[in-house]
Order: C-alpha cells, then structure tokens, then sequence
C-alpha cells in the first residue's frame, strides 16, 4: 500500500488488532446537487482483519469536506488516512471555493440579476413570445430573491458566531438532529459545516418558514409590511406551475401573467431587498 494511497485504519472490535487497508473507490461530492444530501457521495467497502481475518463492512461518506468511516456497526471508528478532500488542488476545491466564498453584497447580486431580467422583458416585448416569456421572466425573479436571501442568511451565521447560536437555539427542527462523534473527531469545523449544510437544504421562496430564520439569525422580518407578505404569498404557487407544471395549474389551465404582474413582483421584492438591508446596517450600527 503507497503511503500516498487514501486508506483505512481500524481497530478490530473482535481481536483488537489494528488493520489497514486502501481504499478501493473514492465516494464522489456532487457540487450541483440542490440539496447537501444529495450532493454527499456513499460508497461500502469489505476490509479484512489483519489479526483474525474476520470481514466487516466499512461505510465511507464524502461530505465535501472530509471522508467520514465506519463499521456496520456503528459503533467502531476508522480513521481515514491521506484524506484526498484536503488535497489543495483536488476536485472538492469547486465546493470548498462554494462554502468560503459567497458573495460580498448579495443585494448588489440581487440588482444586477433583476436589471438584466427587466432588461430582456423590455427588448423581447412585442414580439409575440406574451406568457412563455413572463413566465420564464418570473422563475427568474424568483430565483434571483432565493438566492438574495440565501447568500445573506448563510454568510450572517457563518460570519456570526452569536447568529449561528440564535439561530440554532430557536430553531425547532433541529432539536432532535445529532452530529456523529466520529466526523466530530475528523472534522473540527463539522458543527459548521453541519449548520451550512442545513441552510443549503432549504428552499428559500418558502417565505414564511425563511421568515422564521430570519427572525432567530437577524432579529429581523423578512417582510417590511403585511402587504409585501400577501403579495409574495399569492405569486408561491404561480413560481411552482411555472416550474413544475410549465405554467398550468393543477386543473390544466394556463397561467397568465402580464407585464404589470411582473412589475408588481419585481416592486415587491426589491422593497422586501431594501428592507433587509437596512435591518443588516442596524445589526451592523449596534455591533
């Protein structure tokens, strides 16, 4: 076996002897996947004990920032030797450089996105396209304002020790959620990697449920009145049709969306954008 190898070590709960193998395939990290569970490659592999030559299965997980192993049962820690996810120039650098380097002013993101979406409805008006093209148009409102409140809820807690903690604390879904010893052990940041991983799991035009972390993380509403709430509420289901249904309801019926439906849309969500910021700049103000 290279030294250079990935492999694994482990002491034998049967006979105590400690065995090491290579190991045979590396669990891939899907850097596209929407969500972190998805993105997280799974791999077994039989090793043989040096001592009593007795098997076991050993699961290997790659949680894109470190290999994770165990025995079957659950209960035997091995430990993963030239872990090949720390290599500088691998290729889990693509989700390294997604975790550390989210964007500095995701409002500035979040204007240019819906400049350039107003723009392609200006220059494509009259020419016949009409609903295709406002619903097309409106998926990217949407994924603009998801992204927005993504990138800055992430980088709050991630930059925020304080945050992280409120958000944690007040976070209900999360109290019977675990983080095993064994990647605690591997991983000294996995508590924060855990928390990011959660947060990439959300779905973010889930207002009201975002509105709640907001709440813990920020201290803030997402939503600067009752009025801006109602409005986004009543576009949720018209973004899923668009996305899923290609643009019908659930009875088959076409959604028609106008031009000052998007303009309504696009109002709303740079008025819920500004009111955040200015809830940012105050957290900012009292330090």
């Amino acid at each position: 076996m290279s030294p250079q190898e990935p492999s694994l070590e482990f002491v034998c709960p049967r006979c105590g002897d400690t065995s090491s193998e290579t190991i045979e395939e590396v669990p891939s990290y899907d850097v596209l996947a929407d969500r972190e569970s998805d993105a997280q490659g799974y791999v077994e592999q039989t090793v043989t004990c040096s001592g009593c030559e007795h098997q076991f299965a050993v699961s290997i997980r790659n949680t894109g920032a470190c290999l994770v192993a165990e025995l079957a049962d659950h209960k035997t820690h091995v430990r993963v030797i030239d872990d090949p996810t720390h290599e500088p120039d691998g290729p889990w650098e693509a989700e390294a450089y997604q975790r550390e380097n989210l964007p500095e002013d995701p409002a500035k993101i979040f204007k240019f996105a819906t400049y350039d979406i107003g723009h392609v409805a200006a220059e494509m008006e009259g020419r016949g396209l009409g609903d295709a093209l406002n619903r097309m148009l409106l998926v990217q409102y949407f994924s603009a304002i998801e992204a927005y409140l993504s990138d800055r809820l992430i980088r709050l807690v991630l930059d925020d020790p304080k945050a992280m903690s409120a958000l944690v604390k007040g976070n209900k879904e999360w109290v019977g959620d675990k983080i095993e010893v064994v990647e605690l052990a591997s991983n000294p940041n996995a508590f924060r990697d855990w928390v990011h991983m959660r947060l990439r799991e959300l779905m973010y035009h889930n207002f009201v449920k975002i509105d709640l972390y907001y709440r813990s993380a920020l201290g803030s509403t997402i939503f600067p009145d009752e009025a801006t709430k109602k409005t986004l509420m009543a576009f949720v289901p018209v973004r899923h049709d668009c996305v899923h249904r290609y643009g019908r309801d659930h009875d088959g019926r076409e959604r028609s969306i106008s031009k000052p439906d998007l303009e309504r849309l696009s109002d709303t969500l740079e008025g819920m954008v500004t009111h955040l910021e200015a809830a940012f700049a105050r957290r900012g103000k009292e330090g």
